[in-house]
Protein backbone atom coordinates (compact mmCIF):
# COMPACT_ATOMS: atom_id res chain seq x y z
CA UNK A 1 0.00 0.00 0.00
CA UNK A 2 1.17 3.22 -1.23
CA UNK A 3 1.38 6.20 2.04
CA UNK A 4 -0.21 9.14 1.77
CA UNK A 5 1.36 12.65 2.47
CA UNK A 6 -0.46 15.40 3.12
CA UNK A 7 2.60 17.61 2.93
CA UNK A 8 6.83 18.12 2.94
CA UNK A 9 9.60 20.51 3.51
CA UNK A 10 11.84 20.80 0.43
CA UNK A 11 15.27 19.29 0.85
CA UNK A 12 18.56 22.04 1.00
CA UNK A 13 19.33 20.98 -2.19
CA UNK A 14 16.08 22.14 -3.32
CA UNK A 15 16.15 25.78 -1.77
CA UNK A 16 19.87 25.71 -2.97
CA UNK A 17 18.57 25.28 -6.59
CA UNK A 18 15.22 27.79 -6.20
CA UNK A 19 18.01 30.84 -4.62
CA UNK A 20 20.21 30.47 -7.32
CA UNK A 21 17.15 32.30 -9.70
CA UNK A 22 16.73 34.45 -6.63
CA UNK A 23 13.89 33.50 -4.73
CA UNK A 24 13.54 31.60 -2.09
CA UNK A 25 11.02 28.81 -2.19
CA UNK A 26 8.07 28.40 0.27
CA UNK A 27 8.79 25.93 3.14
CA UNK A 28 5.49 24.16 4.43
CA UNK A 29 4.60 22.70 7.57
CA UNK A 30 7.69 20.49 8.61
CA UNK A 31 6.48 16.76 9.68
CA UNK A 32 7.22 15.74 13.29
CA UNK A 33 10.31 13.41 13.44
CA UNK A 34 7.43 10.59 14.05
CA UNK A 35 6.01 11.26 10.70
CA UNK A 36 9.24 11.39 8.81
CA UNK A 37 9.12 8.46 5.91
CA UNK A 38 11.61 5.95 6.66
CA UNK A 39 12.05 2.63 4.50
CA UNK A 40 14.93 1.40 6.17
CA UNK A 41 13.48 -1.91 7.41
CA UNK A 42 13.33 -4.56 4.83
CA UNK A 43 10.46 -4.98 2.11
CA UNK A 44 9.20 -8.27 0.66
CA UNK A 45 9.31 -6.99 -3.31
CA UNK A 46 7.46 -9.33 -6.21
CA UNK A 47 7.11 -9.02 -9.98
CA UNK A 48 5.13 -11.33 -12.21
CA UNK A 49 7.18 -12.12 -15.47
CA UNK A 50 5.34 -12.73 -18.41
CA UNK A 51 6.44 -15.57 -21.21
CA UNK A 52 4.88 -16.12 -24.41
CA UNK A 53 4.11 -20.24 -25.59
CA UNK A 54 2.44 -22.47 -27.75
CA UNK A 55 -0.91 -23.23 -26.61
CA UNK A 56 -2.66 -26.86 -27.46
CA UNK A 57 -6.18 -28.73 -27.14
CA UNK A 58 -5.14 -29.84 -24.34
CA UNK A 59 -4.86 -26.48 -22.68
CA UNK A 60 -8.21 -25.70 -23.64
CA UNK A 61 -10.38 -27.84 -22.34
CA UNK A 62 -8.43 -27.57 -19.15
CA UNK A 63 -9.27 -24.14 -19.49
CA UNK A 64 -12.84 -24.64 -19.91
CA UNK A 65 -12.59 -27.00 -16.69
CA UNK A 66 -11.28 -24.68 -14.21
CA UNK A 67 -13.24 -21.65 -15.53
CA UNK A 68 -16.25 -24.60 -14.67
CA UNK A 69 -15.03 -24.90 -11.28
CA UNK A 70 -14.36 -20.88 -10.27
CA UNK A 71 -17.91 -20.45 -11.40
CA UNK A 72 -19.12 -23.54 -9.58
CA UNK A 73 -17.34 -22.16 -6.16
CA UNK A 74 -18.95 -18.67 -7.03
CA UNK A 75 -22.35 -20.35 -6.91
CA UNK A 76 -21.60 -22.17 -3.08
CA UNK A 77 -20.24 -19.06 -2.00
CA UNK A 78 -23.11 -16.90 -2.67
CA UNK A 79 -25.49 -19.40 -1.26
CA UNK A 80 -23.13 -19.94 2.16
CA UNK A 81 -21.55 -16.89 2.51
CA UNK A 82 -18.36 -18.49 3.82
CA UNK A 83 -15.70 -16.23 5.70
CA UNK A 84 -12.94 -17.17 4.50
CA UNK A 85 -10.96 -18.82 1.35
CA UNK A 86 -10.53 -22.38 3.43
CA UNK A 87 -14.34 -22.24 4.73
CA UNK A 88 -15.22 -22.13 0.37
CA UNK A 89 -12.64 -24.79 0.45
CA UNK A 90 -14.16 -27.11 2.43
CA UNK A 91 -18.32 -25.98 1.39
CA UNK A 92 -17.05 -26.73 -2.39
CA UNK A 93 -14.63 -29.48 -2.09
CA UNK A 94 -16.24 -32.51 -2.96
CA UNK A 95 -18.24 -30.72 -5.77
CA UNK A 96 -15.48 -29.57 -7.57
CA UNK A 97 -13.57 -32.99 -7.09
CA UNK A 98 -16.17 -34.13 -9.77
CA UNK A 99 -14.14 -33.05 -12.17
CA UNK A 100 -11.12 -35.31 -12.06
CA UNK A 101 -8.40 -32.59 -12.20
CA UNK A 102 -5.57 -32.44 -9.88
CA UNK A 103 -6.61 -31.42 -6.17
CA UNK A 104 -4.09 -27.96 -6.50
CA UNK A 105 -6.55 -26.91 -9.01
CA UNK A 106 -9.73 -26.91 -6.30
CA UNK A 107 -7.70 -24.92 -4.06
CA UNK A 108 -6.79 -22.01 -7.15
CA UNK A 109 -10.20 -22.07 -7.85
CA UNK A 110 -12.06 -21.52 -4.52
CA UNK A 111 -8.63 -18.93 -4.58
CA UNK A 112 -9.83 -16.92 -7.21
CA UNK A 113 -13.62 -17.57 -6.57
CA UNK A 114 -13.19 -16.09 -2.91
CA UNK A 115 -11.26 -13.17 -3.98
CA UNK A 116 -14.12 -12.33 -6.85
CA UNK A 117 -17.05 -12.84 -4.08
CA UNK A 118 -15.12 -10.12 -1.92
CA UNK A 119 -14.79 -7.80 -4.58
CA UNK A 120 -16.87 -4.81 -2.49
CA UNK A 121 -17.40 -2.81 -6.00
CA UNK A 122 -19.67 -5.75 -7.35
CA UNK A 123 -23.01 -5.01 -8.49
CA UNK A 124 -23.96 -8.54 -9.05
CA UNK A 125 -23.04 -12.27 -8.82
CA UNK A 126 -19.67 -12.63 -10.13
CA UNK A 127 -19.16 -14.47 -13.61
CA UNK A 128 -15.71 -15.47 -15.06
CA UNK A 129 -15.65 -15.67 -18.82
CA UNK A 130 -12.23 -15.63 -19.56
CA UNK A 131 -9.55 -18.53 -19.99
CA UNK A 132 -6.88 -19.25 -17.58
CA UNK A 133 -5.27 -21.21 -15.42
CA UNK A 134 -3.55 -20.21 -11.86
CA UNK A 135 -1.47 -22.76 -9.62
CA UNK A 136 0.08 -22.15 -6.62
CA UNK A 137 4.21 -22.84 -6.48
CA UNK A 138 3.76 -26.22 -5.25
CA UNK A 139 1.98 -28.15 -8.15
CA UNK A 140 4.34 -26.88 -11.45
CA UNK A 141 8.01 -27.49 -11.70
CA UNK A 142 10.34 -25.28 -14.43
CA UNK A 143 13.45 -26.64 -15.79
CA UNK A 144 15.24 -23.32 -17.20
CA UNK A 145 12.37 -22.75 -20.03
CA UNK A 146 10.30 -25.75 -19.47
CA UNK A 147 7.48 -25.73 -17.72
CA UNK A 148 5.49 -28.55 -16.44
CA UNK A 149 2.33 -28.35 -14.73
CA UNK A 150 -0.51 -31.02 -13.31
CA UNK A 151 -3.95 -32.19 -15.38
CA UNK A 152 -4.91 -35.05 -13.83
CA UNK A 153 -3.62 -36.96 -10.90
CA UNK A 154 0.24 -38.18 -11.58
CA UNK A 155 -0.65 -36.83 -15.06
CA UNK A 156 1.43 -33.34 -16.46
CA UNK A 157 1.55 -31.47 -19.49
CA UNK A 158 4.77 -30.08 -20.62
CA UNK A 159 4.76 -26.43 -21.67
CA UNK A 160 8.42 -24.97 -24.07
CA UNK A 161 8.17 -21.31 -22.80
CA UNK A 162 9.83 -18.84 -25.19
CA UNK A 163 12.54 -16.37 -23.01
CA UNK A 164 14.76 -13.69 -23.70
CA UNK A 165 18.43 -13.11 -21.60
CA UNK A 166 15.33 -10.76 -19.58
CA UNK A 167 13.25 -13.82 -18.48
CA UNK A 168 17.08 -16.19 -17.97
CA UNK A 169 17.86 -13.49 -15.53
CA UNK A 170 15.12 -14.23 -13.32
CA UNK A 171 14.97 -18.23 -13.63
CA UNK A 172 18.65 -18.38 -13.32
CA UNK A 173 18.80 -15.63 -9.64
CA UNK A 174 19.05 -18.48 -6.85
CA UNK A 175 18.12 -15.38 -4.81
CA UNK A 176 14.36 -15.34 -5.83
CA UNK A 177 11.42 -17.23 -4.77
CA UNK A 178 8.98 -18.19 -6.93
CA UNK A 179 5.72 -17.57 -6.36
CA UNK A 180 1.94 -19.10 -8.37
CA UNK A 181 1.95 -19.53 -12.17
CA UNK A 182 -1.21 -17.48 -14.07
CA UNK A 183 -1.65 -19.57 -17.81
CA UNK A 184 -3.95 -17.58 -20.26
CA UNK A 185 -4.13 -18.52 -24.32
CA UNK A 186 -1.13 -16.04 -24.82
CA UNK A 187 1.30 -16.11 -21.92
CA UNK A 188 2.80 -17.50 -19.04
CA UNK A 189 2.89 -15.29 -15.92
CA UNK A 190 5.33 -16.59 -12.86
CA UNK A 191 5.70 -14.35 -9.87
CA UNK A 192 8.91 -13.52 -8.12
CA UNK A 193 9.49 -12.60 -4.90
CA UNK A 194 12.69 -10.66 -3.04
CA UNK A 195 13.38 -9.44 0.19
CA UNK A 196 15.53 -5.96 -0.59
CA UNK A 197 16.36 -3.79 2.67
CA UNK A 198 14.87 -0.71 2.02
CA UNK A 199 16.40 3.24 2.66
CA UNK A 200 15.46 6.53 3.73
CA UNK A 201 15.63 8.77 0.89
CA UNK A 202 17.56 12.24 0.76
CA UNK A 203 14.78 13.88 -1.57
CA UNK A 204 12.40 13.26 -3.72
CA UNK A 205 11.33 13.28 -7.04
CA UNK A 206 7.72 15.57 -7.78
CA UNK A 207 5.73 13.12 -10.90
CA UNK A 208 3.08 15.00 -12.60
CA UNK A 209 1.05 13.01 -15.22
CA UNK A 210 -0.52 14.82 -17.83
CA UNK A 211 -2.05 13.60 -21.17
CA UNK A 212 0.86 14.20 -23.38
CA UNK A 213 3.85 14.14 -21.18
CA UNK A 214 4.94 13.57 -17.39
CA UNK A 215 7.12 16.26 -16.13
CA UNK A 216 9.19 15.46 -13.35
CA UNK A 217 11.22 17.41 -10.68
CA UNK A 218 13.82 16.44 -8.10
CA UNK A 219 15.10 18.04 -5.36
CA UNK A 220 18.78 17.59 -6.42
CA UNK A 221 17.73 19.78 -9.14
CA UNK A 222 16.98 17.47 -12.13
CA UNK A 223 13.96 17.30 -14.22
CA UNK A 224 12.48 16.41 -17.37
CA UNK A 225 9.65 16.77 -19.43
CA UNK A 226 8.94 12.99 -21.30
CA UNK A 227 6.75 13.31 -24.47
CA UNK A 228 6.21 9.98 -25.08
CA UNK A 229 2.69 10.53 -23.69
CA UNK A 230 2.02 12.28 -26.86
CA UNK A 231 2.45 9.07 -28.71
CA UNK A 232 0.19 7.16 -26.68
CA UNK A 233 -2.89 10.05 -26.86
CA UNK A 234 -2.11 9.55 -30.73
CA UNK A 235 -2.41 5.55 -30.69
CA UNK A 236 -5.51 5.94 -28.42
CA UNK A 237 -7.01 8.51 -30.79
CA UNK A 238 -6.17 6.33 -33.74
CA UNK A 239 -7.50 3.26 -32.51
CA UNK A 240 -11.09 4.72 -31.40
CA UNK A 241 -11.41 5.66 -35.19
CA UNK A 242 -10.39 1.58 -36.51
CA UNK A 243 -12.96 0.62 -33.35
CA UNK A 244 -15.34 2.47 -34.44
CA UNK A 245 -14.96 1.45 -38.45
CA UNK A 246 -15.28 -2.09 -36.94
CA UNK A 247 -18.07 -1.95 -35.12
CA UNK A 248 -19.81 -0.54 -38.22
CA UNK A 249 -18.83 -2.59 -40.87
CA UNK A 250 -19.38 -6.24 -38.45
CA UNK A 251 -22.72 -4.67 -37.25
CA UNK A 252 -24.63 -7.95 -37.88
CA UNK A 253 -22.15 -10.45 -37.59
CA UNK A 254 -20.90 -9.95 -33.54
CA UNK A 255 -18.17 -13.01 -33.65
CA UNK A 256 -16.11 -11.34 -36.70
CA UNK A 257 -16.86 -8.24 -34.53
CA UNK A 258 -15.41 -9.46 -31.09
CA UNK A 259 -12.25 -11.31 -32.77
CA UNK A 260 -11.01 -7.94 -34.80
CA UNK A 261 -11.93 -5.69 -31.63
CA UNK A 262 -9.60 -8.29 -29.73
CA UNK A 263 -7.08 -8.32 -32.14
CA UNK A 264 -6.58 -4.58 -32.63
CA UNK A 265 -7.38 -4.11 -28.68
CA UNK A 266 -4.29 -5.74 -27.82
CA UNK A 267 -2.04 -3.99 -30.36
CA UNK A 268 -3.22 -0.91 -29.27
CA UNK A 269 -2.14 -1.92 -25.21
CA UNK A 270 0.90 -3.04 -26.16
CA UNK A 271 1.84 -0.33 -28.07
CA UNK A 272 0.57 2.00 -25.34
CA UNK A 273 2.34 0.53 -22.53
CA UNK A 274 5.69 0.18 -24.40
CA UNK A 275 6.22 3.94 -24.45
CA UNK A 276 4.45 4.06 -20.71
CA UNK A 277 7.05 1.69 -20.10
CA UNK A 278 10.42 3.89 -21.62
CA UNK A 279 9.50 6.60 -19.22
CA UNK A 280 8.78 4.86 -15.90
CA UNK A 281 11.72 2.81 -16.02
CA UNK A 282 14.10 6.17 -16.66
CA UNK A 283 12.31 7.38 -14.05
CA UNK A 284 12.60 4.84 -11.54
CA UNK A 285 16.13 3.84 -12.36
CA UNK A 286 17.07 7.86 -11.44
CA UNK A 287 15.22 7.55 -8.62
CA UNK A 288 17.41 4.31 -7.34
CA UNK A 289 20.80 5.83 -8.47
CA UNK A 290 20.29 8.64 -6.45
CA UNK A 291 18.94 7.76 -3.61
CA UNK A 292 15.60 9.34 -3.82
CA UNK A 293 11.79 8.83 -3.15
CA UNK A 294 9.22 9.46 -5.74
CA UNK A 295 6.16 11.46 -5.48
CA UNK A 296 2.92 11.35 -7.24
CA UNK A 297 -0.77 12.73 -6.97
CA UNK A 298 -3.37 10.87 -5.55
CA UNK A 299 -6.09 10.65 -8.77
CA UNK A 300 -8.65 8.09 -7.52
CA UNK A 301 -12.02 9.11 -8.94
CA UNK A 302 -10.92 11.58 -11.39
CA UNK A 303 -12.92 10.56 -14.36
CA UNK A 304 -16.13 10.40 -12.58
CA UNK A 305 -15.49 14.41 -13.73
CA UNK A 306 -15.99 12.56 -17.18
CA UNK A 307 -19.31 10.94 -16.96
CA UNK A 308 -21.39 11.54 -19.18
CA UNK A 309 -24.25 14.07 -18.66
CA UNK A 310 -21.74 16.43 -16.64
CA UNK A 311 -22.04 18.64 -19.22
CA UNK A 312 -18.38 17.41 -21.60
CA UNK A 313 -18.79 16.84 -24.84
CA UNK A 314 -17.75 13.39 -26.28
CA UNK A 315 -14.57 14.39 -27.73
CA UNK A 316 -13.20 15.17 -24.74
CA UNK A 317 -14.60 12.61 -22.52
CA UNK A 318 -13.22 10.21 -24.65
CA UNK A 319 -9.67 11.72 -24.85
CA UNK A 320 -10.24 11.74 -20.93
CA UNK A 321 -11.00 8.37 -20.05
CA UNK A 322 -8.50 6.58 -22.46
CA UNK A 323 -5.80 8.77 -20.40
CA UNK A 324 -3.22 6.68 -19.30
CA UNK A 325 -2.14 8.36 -15.92
CA UNK A 326 -3.12 4.86 -14.04
CA UNK A 327 -1.08 2.20 -16.24
CA UNK A 328 1.78 5.36 -15.76
CA UNK A 329 1.70 5.27 -11.88
CA UNK A 330 0.93 1.29 -11.64
CA UNK A 331 4.00 1.13 -13.69
CA UNK A 332 6.09 3.17 -11.36
CA UNK A 333 5.06 1.72 -7.89
CA UNK A 334 5.72 -1.74 -9.06
CA UNK A 335 8.88 -1.22 -10.78
CA UNK A 336 10.01 1.18 -7.25
CA UNK A 337 9.11 -1.36 -5.17
CA UNK A 338 11.57 -4.25 -7.01
CA UNK A 339 14.24 -1.61 -6.15
CA UNK A 340 13.50 -0.65 -3.23
CA UNK A 341 12.37 3.22 -4.30
CA UNK A 342 9.82 4.37 -1.90
CA UNK A 343 7.12 5.83 -3.23
CA UNK A 344 4.23 7.95 -1.94
CA UNK A 345 0.93 9.71 -2.78
CA UNK A 346 -0.05 13.24 -2.11
CA UNK A 347 -3.51 15.60 -2.57
CA UNK A 348 -3.29 16.39 -5.97
CA UNK A 349 -5.45 19.68 -4.90
CA UNK A 350 -3.77 23.00 -5.64
CA UNK A 351 -0.83 21.19 -7.22
CA UNK A 352 -1.42 23.24 -10.34
CA UNK A 353 -2.71 26.93 -8.86
CA UNK A 354 0.06 28.00 -6.56
CA UNK A 355 3.38 29.06 -6.58
CA UNK A 356 5.93 26.08 -5.44
CA UNK A 357 7.81 29.15 -4.08
CA UNK A 358 5.77 31.69 -2.22
CA UNK A 359 2.38 29.98 -1.94
CA UNK A 360 0.46 32.30 -3.49
CA UNK A 361 -2.42 31.72 -5.93
CA UNK A 362 -1.18 32.42 -10.13
CA UNK A 363 -3.25 33.49 -13.00
CA UNK A 364 -3.46 31.31 -16.29
CA UNK A 365 -1.67 32.54 -19.30
CA UNK A 366 -2.00 31.61 -22.81
CA UNK A 367 -0.12 28.63 -23.56
CA UNK A 368 -0.15 26.35 -20.32
CA UNK A 369 1.79 29.17 -18.45
CA UNK A 370 0.75 30.54 -15.05
CA UNK A 371 1.74 33.92 -13.37
CA UNK A 372 2.75 34.99 -10.07
CA UNK A 373 1.85 38.26 -8.79
CA UNK A 374 3.85 37.99 -5.77
CA UNK A 375 6.95 36.93 -7.42
CA UNK A 376 6.80 38.64 -10.70
CA UNK A 377 7.38 35.06 -12.21
CA UNK A 378 6.31 33.10 -15.17
CA UNK A 379 5.98 29.46 -14.69
CA UNK A 380 5.26 26.74 -17.00
CA UNK A 381 2.22 24.70 -16.06
CA UNK A 382 3.36 21.00 -15.89
CA UNK A 383 6.79 22.49 -13.96
CA UNK A 384 4.84 24.17 -11.64
CA UNK A 385 3.26 20.66 -10.87
CA UNK A 386 6.01 18.44 -10.60
CA UNK A 387 7.71 21.41 -8.23
CA UNK A 388 4.54 21.22 -5.80
CA UNK A 389 4.06 17.55 -6.07
CA UNK A 390 7.88 16.88 -5.21
CA UNK A 391 7.80 19.46 -2.32
CA UNK A 392 4.04 18.39 -1.34
CA UNK A 393 2.37 21.26 -1.20
CA UNK A 394 -0.88 21.41 -0.73
CA UNK A 395 -3.52 24.54 0.39
CA UNK A 396 -4.12 23.75 4.04
CA UNK A 397 -0.32 24.24 4.37
CA UNK A 398 -0.40 27.56 2.65
CA UNK A 399 -0.02 30.89 4.03
CA UNK A 400 -3.47 33.31 2.96
CA UNK A 401 -2.77 35.94 0.72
Amino acid sequence: MIPILSHYSPSKEYQETAAIYGREPYVPAMLSAAEQPSRKSPITATESVPFNYSSSDELASLFEAFRCMINDAIRIGVDAGPRSRFALIGLAYNRLKEYGLHTHYILSACEVAFSALRNKRRKSVPYVKRAFLKLDRQSYRLNHLLLRIPTTPKNYVFLALQGSEYHSSFIEDCTLKRGSVTINERTVAIAFTKVIEGFAPSGYIGVDVNERNVTVSATDGWGHRFTELREVAEIKERYRTIRASISKATRRDRRIGKRLLSKYGRRESDRSKQRVHNITKQIVDYAKDHGLGIKMEKLTGIRRLYRRGNGRGPSLRGRMNTWVFGETQRQVAYKAAWLGVPVYCVNPRGTSGNCPDCGSRVAPLAQRKLYCPKCDWTWDRDDLASKNVMACAVPQARPST
